[in-house]
């Protein structure tokens, strides 16, 4: 069974970098605020890195994750009960390729025990982006213990996925945002790196 026809790509939507330009990424990575403590930060789980992303791809700090809850929750609404989320440290890194107009942020965060983290996992595996501007689609093909989601925008072709990974308290999430489908082959390629 096929998923929905895309429409065409309206041309004024299609952000500058793309790599910077991204919904979900915006939501959990932009910060005003916060920061990483050393100590923690060498306890994270490691960021990607240009090298294993190959040919064409180049990496930018996009500066401090926000040491807050909202810097894991999902974009649409959950079942359930708002986790209490103690953020303890973050980092993150962008990645861009130009010639191919696609973005990567990967984020990974340390939160205060394994029960939060599987929370805080079970608010994106319920969202549900039905009255947004987007399709959600599950990414399927994926490692065991890496839930994926792509939010196919309805009235053009740019398209992001989200993959979030636990290991006991720390979290991993990456974002891949483009065009089309070559952005959910990328995020099956990248989902046994996170």
């Amino acid at each position: 069974m096929t998923g929905p026809k895309r429409s065409v790509r309206d041309p004024s939507r299609i952000p500058e970098r793309v790599a910077h330009g991204s919904m979900v990424a915006l939501l959990f990575v932009a910060a005003a605020c916060g920061g990483t403590s050393d100590q923690a930060e060498a306890e994270l789980p490691p960021l990607l890195s240009e090298e294993q992303l190959g040919e064409g791809w180049v990496s930018s700090d996009p500066g401090d994750v926000a040491l807050l809850p909202g810097s894991v929750a999902p974009p649409c609404p959950f079942e359930g009960a708002i986790p209490d989320v103690d953020v303890i440290a973050a980092d993150s890194v962008e990645f861009g390729d130009e010639a191919r107009q696609l973005g990567i942020n990967h984020t990974v965060v340390g939160l205060n025990d394994a029960a939060t983290a599987q929370a805080v996992l079970g608010t994106w595996e319920t969202m549900d982006c039905t009255d947004s501007d987007a399709i959600q689609r599950p990414v399927g093909d994926l490692p065991d213990g890496v839930f994926g989601v792509e939010l196919d925008t309805i009235d053009s072709e740019f398209t992001q996925t989200v993959l979030v990974g636990v290991d006991g308290s720390t979290m991993s999430f990456l974002v891949v945002t483009g065009e089309g489908d070559v952005v959910v082959e990328i995020t099956q390629q990248l989902a046994p790196l996170i």
